[in-house]
């Protein structure tokens, strides 16, 4: 089955939270939501008024993490699964899409009856292979978006990587060091989503497609993300002709866990280098052409929509794939007779 959807809150919602989302994502006639983790806040505070209680039944933030001092006075996580005691420090991440853990568990149920799939982005810059502050406030994203995914049923989690290192050499091994660590801190069979890793749209950024197929040869967890725009862009220009479509959408079928996650959008590049996201009926990357592919594939995929016209590129996707779908049998109904 092709599934179309949206990146983000759909642009005529009224609403702003996860739950209003995946309404009007259904009303939309529209089947899968990527949530962004933006405009989030995260504090450390005193636990003192949530002692004895479980990071869960905390109504008024969501806790991602709690520390707990070990025999010398050093702090430490100790995860969201046990009970708060007085001398811990808990990280209260406050997010305008969901005050707690009860409304992301509704909003799975919701998803659910209404036949959503969930995924989840994290924040859009991230740069996970420099070290320093910026490489830790990067990568706690990551668990904290792998943690509230988990709550919220999503299926994978879709990240960038960031810059490369001086070395692409040393980028891949430092990659692999840090996905590794995750995926083993927040495993799959625990849970939790899987690690979507993006493929990039600049050439100084991690992504390409030989990067991904070799973390997620080395790393079960990980999902490589068909990006179609990021792809057309980093070779520019690659994806013209059906048999362009047609070999990326093969490469990353072999890595997909559930159905082929893929994002798609119009793209201004130049010499290898993204640009900016446009309107799909924009540029030289043709959706008509994925749309005349997928017609003929017997492939489960989700479709997102990145274009600055949300949902309105979204429902023009769905009715190209059905046009698509709809002269193929009407082909093969004419041979017929």
């Amino acid at each position: 089955m092709i599934k179309f959807g949206v990146a983000g809150i759909p642009l005529t919602s009224k609403g702003r939270t996860y739950i209003d989302s995946i309404e009007d994502v259904a009303n939309l006639g529209l089947n899968s939501l990527e949530v962004q983790l933006l405009r989030v806040n995260v504090s450390e505070d005193p636990a003192i008024e949530y002692v004895d209680m479980y990071p869960r039944d905390v109504t008024d933030s969501i806790i991602v993490d709690v520390l707990r001092p070990d025999e010398n006075g050093n702090y430490k996580s100790i995860g969201t699964e046990k009970q708060i005691e007085e001398d811990d420090i808990i990280q209260e991440l406050f997010w305008n899409m969901a005050r707690n853990y009860d409304e992301l568990k509704e909003g799975s149920k919701i998803a659910k009856e209404l036949d959503v799939d969930i995924s989840m982005h994290s924040p859009y810059y991230m740069d996970l292979l420099n070290g320093g502050e910026m490489a830790e406030k990067s990568i706690n994203h990551l668990r904290w978006s792998l943690l509230i995914g988990k709550a919220m049923g999503a299926k994978r989690v879709v990240t960038h990587t960031g810059f490369y290192t001086k070395r692409k050499s040393e980028s891949l091994k430092k990659a692999l060091e840090i996905y590794t660590g995750i995926a083993g801190e927040l495993p799959h069979k625990d849970g939790y989503p899987y690690i979507g890793v993006e493929a990039s749209g600049k050439k100084d950024l991690f992504g390409t497609q030989k990067e991904l197929f070799y973390l997620a040869e080395r790393i079960p967890d990980i999902e490589p993300i068909l990006n179609f725009p990021h792809i057309h862009s980093l070779n520019n220009g690659s994806l013209i002709e059906a048999k362009n479509f047609e070999d990326v959408i093969n490469a990353f079928s072999k890595y997909a866990k559930y159905d082929l996650y893929t994002e798609f959008g119009g793209v201004d590049y130049d010499n290898g280098n993204e640009l900016k996201i446009t309107a799909i009926k924009h540029g030289d990357l043709k959706f008509e052409t994925l749309a005349d592919v997928i017609s003929t594939e017997d492939k489960d995929m989700d479709i997102i929509s990145m274009s600055p016209l949300l949902e309105h590129d979204a429902q023009y996707m769905e009715l190209m794939y059905w046009r698509a779908l709809s002269k193929k049998y009407q082909k093969k109904l004419a041979k017929k007779i």
